[in-house]
């Protein structure tokens, strides 16, 4: 893992620790690949002898941003908003440029914007639908969505589609779903994007990549049945996990066993099913 390290006023010592891991780029600026276990002691090393010093330190990282960083002895520390690491400047209360005023307000939002985390809604609906396939040729074949409230369903909708695109073997294995099924059952899509909107109201929308997937898909729909296009507010629990979590994939099934949410393995790729178990991932992320 690239490993990027830059000091000011390093003591002679540091400097030889640090030409024994890493390349000297430019004066007081060291590069190399480090694993976990050697980068995490070079850290506690340096920042246990470099006394008066500043050191910072950035490395690849499993996040959104695929960055991680460390700061020691600076004005500027290193802050997790939400999952996304900032960098923020640590104002002293002695600071003669600032009133002690001007400080505490500066506080005062600082810590109100933690409080306010962008995931703290109450209401909101969980969106999923099923499809013949991925390109734009293809078509809505069902539509699952749960309303929540204070973390509870409060209701759900789920409807299948009639659709003139036969189902690819690979398609009817993976949701269970048959031709036969859909002719018997289906409704037409322009009635049932009617439903799922009047469902959906205002309230935010919750899916799994939501808005390359389940959105895109919806609203070319609406588009062709000269329907409204649906402009709720989205969040995507694909983006929000791979911010707070380590998994080794970020599908739906995986993320639900990394967090240990119980759900009905034979019921996985049906709208509903998979909207049950984003409800549950959700509340989840909103904890961690």
């Amino acid at each position: 893992m690239i490993v990027v390290i830059t000091i000011r006023n390093c003591p002679d010592k540091i400097h030889g620790d640090l030409t024994k891991w890493l390349f000297e780029i430019d004066t007081g600026v060291f590069v190399g690949n480090l694993n976990k276990r050697v980068r995490e002691g070079l850290w506690e090393r340096i920042c246990s002898n470099i006394k008066s010093g500043t050191v910072t330190m950035a490395f690849g990282a499993n996040n959104e941003q695929k960055l991680d960083f460390k700061i020691h002895n600076s004005d500027w520390e290193s802050v997790d908003y939400d999952g996304i690491k900032l960098v923020r400047r640590n104002f002293a209360i002695n600071n003669s440029n600032s009133s002690p005023k001007v400080i505490q307000q500066h506080i005062n939002s600082l810590s109100q914007r933690k409080k306010t985390s962008p995931l703290d809604i109450e209401k909101y609906v969980v969106i999923d639908i099923e499809t013949t396939g991925l390109s734009d040729t293809d078509k809505i074949i069902e539509i699952g969505a749960v309303r929540v409230e204070s973390g509870i369903i409060q209701d759900e909708f789920s409807v299948l589609l009639k659709c003139e695109i036969p189902l690819s073997n690979e398609i009817m294995e993976l949701t269970g779903l048959t031709d036969k099924t859909l002719i018997e059952e289906g409704i037409d899509i322009k009635e049932a994007l009617e439903m799922f909107q009047e469902f959906c109201g205002e309230y935010e929308l919750i899916g799994h990549n939501i808005q390359q997937f389940d959105m895109k898909f919806l609203n070319m729909s609406c588009i062709e049945n000269e329907l409204p296009i649906m402009r709720n507010r989205t969040k995507d629990t694909m983006r929000i996990a791979r911010r707070k979590l380590d998994c080794k994939n970020y599908t739906l099934r995986t993320i639900a066993d990394y967090l240990e949410i119980e759900y009905s393995r034979d019921k996985l790729h049906r709208a509903l099913e998979d909207c049950r178990i984003g409800h549950k991932i959700f509340e989840k992320l909103k904890e961690i």
